[in-house]
Parts: C-alpha cells; sequence; structure tokens
C-alpha cells in the first residue's frame, strides 16, 4: 500500500510540474497580447504559477485540518526557493546577474512576513483573521515593490516569443491547466499525509524538507527555462517573488478559508526559515553576478536551515 501512496506522491508531484510551467507559458502568451509590464508579470504571474503547488496544499491542507502541512510547506519552500533552488540554476544556468535593490527588497519583506507568522500562530491556531492578513500583506508588498521600481528599467524582462491567438485564449488554456496542479496537489496532500503517518515521520518536519522541495520543482524548471532564453531577471524575480508569496498568500489562503491548530513548534519553523531567507537575500544582493561561489554558500544556508528544523521541530 505504501507504495501506491508513493507513486501517487511523486506522479502528483511531476504532474504539478507540468501543469505550473504550461500554466505561466499560457499565462504569460496572454501578458504579451494584453501588454501589460513585464515586472507585475513577473512577480505576480509567474509567482503565482510556480507556486500552485503551495497554494493548492494550503487549501486541502486547510479544509482536512492539517495544519503543521500548511506551515512546514510554505515555510520550508519560501527558504527552499531562494537557497536551494537558486544555487542549482547558479551552478548549471549560471552566470546569474540579480538585482540588488529588488532581491534585498524582496527578501525583507518575505523575512518579515515569517517572522509575522510566526507571532500569529506562536499559541497553537491559524485563526481565518490571521491568514486574511497575510493574503492581504501579499498585495500590499507587490503594490510596494512595484512601486519602488524605476519606470524606465522594469524589474523583470521576458524573453521573446511568438504568441497566436487572443488573449481569452490563453487565459482559457491557463485555467485548464491550473485545474491540474490543483488536482495534481490534492493527490500530493494526501499521499504525503498517509505516508507521514505510516512511516511515523512528524508531519511539520517532513514537509518543510521533503515536500518543499517537491512543491519548488515548478520554479526550477521555470526558471531555468527562463535563463536559458535569456531572461535571467524573471527567473531571480519569480525565485523571490514565489519565496515572498509562500510566506504570505500560500500561507494564509487556506486558513483564511477555515481556521487550523498547528504544533507548539510551527512558529520555530517559521522563525528558522525567516533567517534562512534574510542569509539567502544578504547573499543575492551582495554582487551582480552568482556562480559557483554564491552556490556554496546558499548550499550552506540550506544545509543550516535543515539541520535546524530537525532540532528545533524534532
Amino acid at each position: 500500500m505504501i507504495i501506491v501512496w508513493l507513486l501517487g506522491l511523486v506522479g502528483g508531484l511531476a504532474a504539478a510540474a507540468y501543469g505550473s510551467r504550461r500554466a505561466v507559458t499560457a499565462a504569460l502568451d496572454a501578458s504579451r497580447t494584453s501588454n501589460i509590464p513585464p515586472a507585475i508579470i513577473g512577480l505576480t504571474v509567474v509567482a503565482i504559477g510556480t507556486d500552485l503547488p503551495e497554494i493548492a496544499n494550503s487549501i486541502v491542507s486547510a479544509l482536512s485540518g492539517h495544519g503543521d502541512l500548511i506551515i512546514g510547506d510554505a515555510a520550508g519552500s519560501a527558504l527552499t526557493q531562494v537557497t536551494f533552488i537558486l544555487a542549482l540554476l547558479c551552478l548549471g544556468a549560471g552566470p546569474i546577474h540579480a538585482d540588488r535593490d529588488t532581491v534585498l527588497a524582496t527578501g525583507t519583506m518575505t523575512t518579515i512576513a515569517l517572522l509575522v507568522a510566526a507571532l500569529l500562530i506562536r499559541d497553537g491556531l491559524f485563526a481565518r483573521w490571521e491568514g486574511g492578513l497575510l493574503v492581504a500583506a501579499w498585495v500590499l508588498a507587490i503594490v510596494v515593490i512595484e512601486r519602488r521600481q524605476p519606470p524606465s528599467t522594469p524589474a523583470l524582462a521576458l524573453a521573446p516569443r511568438q504568441t497566436d491567438g487572443s488573449t481569452g485564449r490563453h487565459v482559457a488554456v491557463a485555467l485548464g491547466w491550473l485545474l491540474l496542479v490543483g488536482v495534481a496537489a490534492t493527490v500530493v496532500v494526501e499521499s504525503f499525509i498517509t505516508l507521514s503517518d505510516e512511516i511515523g515521520i512528524p508531519q511539520l518536519i517532513a514537509s518543510a524538507i521533503v515536500l518543499s522541495l517537491g512543491t519548488s520543482l515548478p520554479e526550477l524548471v521555470v526558471d531555468w527555462t527562463a535563463i536559458r532564453r535569456g531572461a535571467v531577471a524573471m527567473a531571480i524575480g519569480d525565485l523571490f517573488g514565489s519565496s515572498l508569496l509562500d510566506a504570505t498568500l500560500a500561507i494564509g489562503i487556506g486558513p483564511a478559508l477555515r481556521a487550523v491548530a498547528v504544533s507548539p513548534t510551527a512558529a520555530t519553523t517559521c522563525l528558522i526559515a525567516a533567517m534562512g531567507v534574510m542569509a539567502a537575500s544578504v547573499i543575492a544582493g551582495s554582487r551582480p553576478t552568482h556562480s559557483r561561489p554564491s552556490a556554496t554558500l546558499l548550499f550552506l544556508v540550506y544545509g543550516a536551515a535543515t539541520a535546524a528544523f530537525i532540532v528545533g521541530t524534532g
């Protein structure tokens, strides 16, 4: 029986990653035909598209009463994307050029959001108003970041691409792929819950380390492709934008629909992730170009945070 759930987990993650990539491509085509500014696309459409597994996990986990899965996956993904995934991209697709101001601003906001989340859930309950507050914080953060961008220098640039069809058609295609991601994420969550219970691993630790890696696959796939196509700024914007989204909208949207209980160590998970994100932001913002040296430092941050997850929440 464990084999069946393991296949469901792997298959669900693969389907979610594939669906996310196709949904993002369709959404970007829609943006091109409607002339939406690239910066807005990178920080909203691409980030939301690649973060759909975390968003779906938050909703499904809240409705099924698994609060620790929300915290572990969202906080773990916020950390994983700007450390482990960025390090892989630096090694395999680099050298990578990063906009210092955007990285530091987004990373700082993500850190603050995780600290706020830790404060909100310290009583063991993730209330609906608390989830709503974090969702609203994402909207506010996007507005602040967009206003910081010089009008003549967009934060994110999209690689040229020939698009056919109307905006409405691209939107319809994107919605179809989003449906696949939602179904796949539901399979992933149910499989993960069952496997965690069977093996006896605490869901908070397992989701912060294992599930977060799986739900971060869309960022790796999409951003690797973006860098290969010359849209490096979009890739960096997506990684840090997704991390911000994890710490706000993804972590809050499920509890905003239904309040959930969390374990006493859930707040510690958010605190550890906050420190890791801030360290990664400093590394990414300390130099304009990143390759092997930056990757080494980012891997070290990820390793230290993972060890802290095990010790602090075990």
